[in-house]
């Protein structure tokens, strides 16, 4: 018999369908619930997947059973209602999608509420954007290349600083275990397909970015303005220490070890094996899955994703100043940043043009 019982949240929707897809595959998993308003598609979903039953909400889905594990899948304006009900419930893991929240205070009352409630609270899939990402970070964490003296983050933050560089951010975070302490930042007009419709200033608004960051543990990361598409780095980000250099890479990482003349390129053992197919989607189950055999935090974690808001807010307001550095962490808790309207409501009240799809979308062939 399956070992854990899952709920999807936006099960039918764009992404919804690919963790659906992964939990279905999974021996120890039984999706037990899909929750989406989609009507018109959602049993459907449902059928192919082998979900056993179908709900309007979580508050329905609640009311005849509390799952081990949620992922909601849900637009930016769903994960505080959706994320805090699991928490009241007792859901014992519970995921969500980037952004973490529009408002500062918001993000800070998911990570507040489930760790009160003991809910084990995991976001986004920072961890697993390259090919083992998991096992760099791990290489790095145990020293080999000493202590960290710098990052860079190659490619600058081109689509928007909050709806697709948290990612980015966040991932800054869990390799090299520090916060931002102070950011000085300068933006750039909007993607059209990613434009913010919030009524408010330019500083609500999510664009791309780039700058520089201060980090606590006295290392600065830089991120240099977004090249033309066609000449990007394949490097997603890069750390350097001081007997060695990271390249988060794909197709595989670039690991160099020593120093000055003596640099030079190592290929530990776990770069011997294929990566994981399906990386990013099976590797946040599994973490999910540990997570609640551990009792730990899931890795890209709420709290990771919480503070990638407020640095994204930090680079919007220091651009509004011209660039002067901006000391984190805000003392207005009430700061907001919008993302674009599909991140926001999503495809169905958007509308799946809005993000370049043709219409809502179907099922795995």
């Amino acid at each position: 018999m399956a070992k854990y019982r899952v709920a999807v949240v936006g099960g039918a929707g764009t992404w919804g369908r690919f963790y659906m897809q992964a939990y279905a595959a999974h021996p120890d998993c039984e999706i037990i619930a899909l929750v989406d308003q989609a009507k018109d598609r959602r049993q459907a979903f449902a059928d192919h997947f082998g979900a056993k039953a179908v709900f309007d909400s979580v508050e329905d889905l609640f009311a005849q059973e509390v799952p081990d594990i949620v992922s909601a899948i849900v637009p930016v304006g769903q994960n505080r209602p959706i994320v805090l009900a699991c928490a009241e419930a007792g859901v014992r893991v519970v995921s969500c999608e980037k952004p973490l929240a529009v408002e500062l205070s918001h993000a800070d009352e998911i990570v507040r509420v489930c760790r009160e409630r003991g809910t084990l609270f995991g976001c986004g899939q920072s961890r697993w954007i390259t090919p083992y990402m998991p096992q760099v970070i791990d290489w790095i964490k145990a020293g080999n290349i000493g202590a960290l003296t710098g990052a860079t983050i190659p490619v600058g933050l081109p689509v928007e600083v909050s709806g697709g560089g948290c990612v980015q951010l966040s991932a800054l975070r869990m390799v090299t275990g520090m916060d931002v302490d102070w950011v000085e930042g300068h933006t750039l007009d909007p993607i059209p397909r990613y434009v913010a419709y919030p009524h408010g200033p330019d500083v609500e608004k999510d664009c791309p970015a780039y700058g520089r960051v201060g980090l606590s543990g006295g290392i600065e990361c830089d991120i240099p303005a977004p090249p033309e598409k066609q000449n990007r780095p394949s490097s997603f980000l890069a750390v350097e220490g001081e007997e060695g250099r990271v390249f988060l890479s794909s197709p595989q990482p670039v690991l160099l070890q020593g120093k000055g003349a003596s640099l030079s390129p190592v290929f530990p053992e776990f770069l011997e094996g294929p990566p994981p197919e399906n990386q990013m989607f099976s590797g946040r189950i599994e973490s999910l899955i540990h997570a609640h055999e551990t009792d730990e935090d899931p890795p890209s974690s709420g709290a990771d994703y919480a503070h990638a808001l407020e640095v994204a807010m930090a680079f919007v307001r220091s651009a509004a100043e011209g660039g002067r550095r901006i000391e984190l962490p805000f003392e207005d808790r009430s700061l907001r940043l919008y993302p674009a309207l599909y991140r926001e409501k999503g495809g169905d009240v958007a509308g799946w043009e809005s993000i370049g799809y043709a219409g809502p979308p179907d099922l795995p062939t």
